[in-house]
């Protein structure tokens, strides 16, 4: 009676575990829904399934359970989504044809916006270079002449 209550504990641990595994994998395969879809609100939120909170959007993860539940993969979900709503579905744009600028214009961004800023940088220094500063010293030296003469009189006057 013991190893025949020792087996069932067994089998029941391992009923547990098995579904706590399936049921963890079904949290993160709904985890990957959301983050893939836009959320589809009557008021067109424009948030990421998973960040939106609205009532349809709850409906639409109790929808999603239900589909994986049912057998059907996150690609499957996914493509009958972008199927019935189009691509603006997507939280991000698909890897391919024109969504291809899409992933490559904030690099070329950067890469001109660089370029822009260095040809900036070398123009001020080049317009720095230009200023020269010996005629500068030139000019003061003609001023303090013409004021040490003027300077010397006042002294001159005043010490005597």
């Amino acid at each position: 009676m013991k190893i025949q209550n020792g087996i069932l504990a067994i089998l029941l641990a391992l009923v547990l575990v098995v579904g706590l595994a399936q049921s963890a994998k079904a949290a993160a395969m709904l985890g990957d829904l959301e983050n893939a879809l836009m959320c589809k609100c009557d008021d067109k939120c424009g948030k990421v399934l998973i960040n939106c909170t609205c009532s349809t959007s709850d409906k639409t993860r109790a929808e999603f359970s239900k589909m994986l539940d049912s057998g059907l993969t996150v690609q499957n979900i996914i493509d009958m989504q972008v199927e019935k709503y189009g691509e603006t579905v997507l939280s991000s744009p698909t890897k391919s044809g024109f969504n291809l600028t899409a992933w490559a214009m904030p690099f070329v961004a950067l890469l001109a916006g660089g370029f822009g800023v260095s040809k900036v940088i070398d123009a001020w220094k080049k317009k720095g270079d230009s200023h020269d500063p010996v005629a500068e010293d030139e000019d003061d030296s003609s001023v303090s002449a013409k004021n040490s003469s003027r300077i010397q009189d006042e002294l001159d006057k005043i010490e005597s």
